[in-house]
């Protein structure tokens, strides 16, 4: 079964990439460029923004029109342009074109190819920590459907609004409205968010590394409120400060309290908090959907419980984040990160608990496991070959932002290691407070919407072996 579901998925990933392939034309070969050290940007004119306003194009732009610059320091502005533009997510392709006016004066014509903004897309998803935990049980009641529309360029200005309503094993309604800029510098922006959800169904806590559940067949096991509001701050272009404040409200049924009397902390049927955080993010990688050259850089830290209610939590989490990207020669490229998440104090609600094993925050090779705990150090080392170099092509359908795709495929191979601390129930989660450490082989597919499909071999310390699906990038 695992043979025909490799080849399978093989034939279905064998059709979609990184946006990065698509250089600069090598303008250094032009005489006339060449007749003067130095460029002045004369102009900047835009062809294909149909939708998005001129100014956010303009605000990736490392120069402004009036700049000097060097010759070499021109090329390579104008390709980092080029990257930070492909990087608001808002264009499948960007091409900078360049016309001599005299020896020293330039006009740039930046070419365009929007995305599909709207996006009123049906849910049908598994509720569950990956694919591959619920292939193995095949739950179909862990099902979710309803309706996710979202308009990432609204009114054209990056703005970004998403409603969703989802049925099934967790009801979920959430409204949020991004908005990149507020003030006339466009260095300022604010977000707004607010969910209802329920479920029946919960997990209540871990043995033996593995998830277990609660289900109320009455009434809801689980009810949360959440609102939040948060200001950003992006001065320069690769450096972005975030400030949040949250509100939660939760409640759970008293099974859940006498099976977990640390759930919600406390041995509480009701939790209800405020948090702040703040997060400060250097991001120079050359694509965010799959990078190859650059790096990213994060710090978080996050406030629990700030005692404006009853027998609130009181928790502070400090997080840690660096991802580097190396080419090393033709095709060959080396990618590596390492995260560390630390906890100020072991008291923490079950629910509000860190761990290894939910989403991409994993070792891979433990996807059928969850390890949880207070700290958490994470590296991860990949050997990429580019296996398909990215091309595009015409699929003759709809327009030019859908008919008209990338793609390209990574062979890799890799190794992560993982630690958990756990002070609380390390008797019941053996994983934790051990090195733990998986390595195997890729084969990765990317394309455009920021698509990225892995098809993974991996073994783990404890000798197990599997292929493992994910549509995330490894790093």
């Amino acid at each position: 079964m695992k043979r025909l579901l490799f080849i399978c998925f093989g034939v279905l990933l064998s059709s979609i990439a990184s946006a990065q392939a698509y250089k600069i034309d090598p303008i250094l070969r032009d005489s006339a460029f060449n007749v003067s050290r130095k460029k002045i940007v004369h102009s900047v004119q835009l062809v294909g923004n149909k939708v998005t306003k001129a100014k956010i194009v303009i605000r990736e732009l490392t120069f402004g029109v009036g700049d000097t610059l060097k010759n070499d320091d021109f090329v390579s502005s104008l390709e980092q342009s080029r990257k930070n533009i492909l990087n608001t997510s808002l264009f499948n392709f960007v091409k900078i074109d360049m016309a001599m006016i005299d020896s020293n004066n330039v006009l740039l014509v930046i070419n365009l190819v929007e995305r599909w903004y709207i996006f009123p897309l049906p849910i049908f998803e598994i509720d569950d920590n990956n694919l591959n935990t619920w292939w193995k049980d095949k739950d179909f009641s862990r099902i979710n459907y309803g309706i996710h529309a979202t308009h990432d360029n609204f009114r054209g200005r990056k703005e970004k609004l998403s409603i969703t309503a989802k049925y099934g094993f967790t009801e979920r309604y959430r409204i949020k409205y991004e908005i990149p800029y507020i003030d006339k510098n466009q260095k300022s922006g604010l977000s707004f968010s607010f969910s209802y959800n329920r479920r029946d169904e919960i997990v209540y806590t871990t043995v033996g590394n593995e998830r277990l559940q609660y289900k109320n067949e009455d009434s809801d096991a689980l009810r949360n409120y959440s609102a939040g509001i948060s200001y950003q701050l992006r001065k320069k272009i690769f450096n972005t400060h975030t400030f949040g404040v949250e509100y939660d409200y939760n409640t759970v049924v008293d099974s859940v309290v006498r099976l977990n009397p640390n759930y919600l902390g406390n041995a509480s049927n009701k939790s209800e908090f405020i948090s702040m955080y703040y997060s400060f993010t250097r991001d120079k990688r050359d694509s965010k959907n799959y990078p190859l050259k650059g790096h990213y850089f994060n710090f978080n830290v996050r406030k629990y419980g700030l005692g404006v209610f009853k027998n609130t939590v009181d928790l502070t989490n400090f997080q840690l984040q660096l991802k580097k990207f190396i080419p090393i020669r033709e095709r060959f490229y080396l990618a590596g990160s390492i995260r560390g998440v630390l906890a100020a104090n072991n008291n923490q609600p079950y629910l509000l608990q860190n761990g290894l094993g939910y989403s991409s925050f994993s070792i891979r090779s433990y996807e059928y496991y969850v390890i949880d705990g207070q700290d958490i150090a994470l590296a991860k080392f990949q050997l990429r070959y580019q296996l398909v170099k990215p091309r595009s092509t015409d699929i003759g359908i709809l327009s030019e932002r859908i008919g008209r795709f990338h793609y390209a495929f990574y062979l890799g191979i890799f190794s992560d290691f993982g630690y958990v601390r756990d002070n609380t129930g390390f008797q019941n989660n053996d994983l934790a407070n051990e090195i733990q450490f998986g390595n195997g082989i890729g084969l990765d597919f990317v394309s455009y919407y920021d698509i990225v499909i892995r098809t993974e071999f991996s073994m783990n310390k404890l000798g197990e072996s599997g292929i493992f699906f994910h549509f995330v990038a490894p790093i």
